[in-house]
């Protein structure tokens, strides 16, 4: 296994590690609203090592950019109905928007930083 599919496999773990956090013990920032850009960002970084990651690796047979909108928006579909067995959380379908958007704008981020180098 190439680095970067280690690093994305261990970012995935973290971000359902951090997902199974009761809705109890996260600190309360203010309004529901405040998270949307954090589910950006969170997948955006997904986005971006997917692409990276099915890129460099020769064994797998997906095209890159295909694969990384596949596998993040399926992760993040994944992700917000896990949450709904996490005491207080919920799924949100605001929360897969955002996080799917994310993973458009870091899968088309990294393609153009991989495809100008």
């Amino acid at each position: 296994m190439k680095p970067y599919t280690v690093i994305t496999i261990c970012y995935m773990l973290l971000v359902t590690f951090l997902s199974h956090v009761p809705q109890e013990n996260i600190p309360n920032l203010g309004p529901d609203k405040i998270d949307i850009p954090f589910h950006f960002v969170e997948f955006f970084f997904l986005g971006f090592l997917l692409f990276r990651s099915i890129s460099l690796e020769e064994s797998l047979a997906l095209h890159s950019f295909y694969g990384s909108l596949l596998i993040g928006m399926s992760f993040a579909i994944l992700d917000e109905f896990h949450q709904s067995f996490v005491p207080g959380r919920h799924m949100s379908t605001v929360d897969m928007l955002f996080d799917s958007i994310g993973i458009f704008f870091g899968t088309m981020i990294s393609s153009q930083r991989f495809n100008s180098s």
